[in-house]
């Protein structure tokens, strides 16, 4: 595992959209697999029953649905790496190391020198720096960048399934709000520890193991969830 490590490493430094594609496009077919998993072993219909044969039929896994998936995440790859490289440069954090320096409190009727008490508020300041820089990104990634990914997944999803451009509008309306909503739970606390402790280099691929769960809730919403919202009857008004 540890050699594995150090071969992305050197991958992400020399190839860094290379070496984010590839890794986004296995992360978003585990996903989207895991997604048609659960959909065919936890959330499945009663299976139906083939008049011919008299066998129930049983829905294998959806492969060009997968490379659907696959080939989205793969084209805005190059979009997460320049995104995170544009928060680094416009919000710069001084010293990435700050939250783990080490906090001693002195020992009763000690007095501390004047180096020393430099130095603690010193430390506190570049806590307080990181803190502000990191909400800053936070608050750019959650009005900006997460409301753009997920309308941009919605519509393509709808333009690689046939559809035109008045279906990718409807999908957006339907399913963009309580995506975000959903995604509100927990990207931001994802993201505050992607920003403060990850380096630059890993951002994305950290990102990209907390999207592997997330890219399986993706995947069902815009499939099993669209089709429960287009299946529910309208109310005459």
């Amino acid at each position: 595992m540890a050699a594995f490590f150090r071969f992305w490493t050197r991958q992400a430094e020399a190839r860094p959209f290379v070496t984010v594609a590839a890794t986004e496009a296995c992360l978003s077919a585990c996903g989207d697999l895991l997604a048609q998993t659960i959909g065919k072993h936890v959330l499945a219909k009663p299976a139906t029953t083939d008049d011919s044969t008299g066998e129930k039929e049983t829905k294998g896994y959806d492969l060009m649905r997968t490379a659907r998936f696959v080939l989205f995440a793969t084209c805005v790859s190059p979009v997460g790496v320049r995104w995170h490289r544009f928060l680094d440069k416009r919000f710069p954090i001084r010293s990435q190391s700050a939250w783990f320096k080490a906090r001693r409190k002195p020992s009763a009727g000690v007095h501390l020198s004047a180096s020393t008490l430099a130095a603690r508020a010193k430390r506190r300041s570049e806590h307080r720096q990181t803190a502000r820089q990191v909400g800053k990104r936070l608050v750019c990634d959650v009005l900006l960048y997460e409301p753009f990914m997920y309308a941009a997944f919605f519509s393509s999803m709808a333009l690689l399934e046939g559809g035109g451009i008045e279906d990718a509008k409807y999908r957006v309306s339907v399913l963009l709000l309580p995506t975000y909503l959903a995604g509100l739970t927990i990207s931001p606390i994802v993201q505050s520890i992607n920003f403060a402790f990850i380096p630059l280099i890993y951002r994305v691929p950290f990102g990209s193991c907390f999207d592997l769960f997330w890219d399986s809730y993706l995947s069902y919403v815009n499939t099993e969830k669209l089709a429960m919202i287009e299946d529910k009857p309208t109310t005459p008004l």
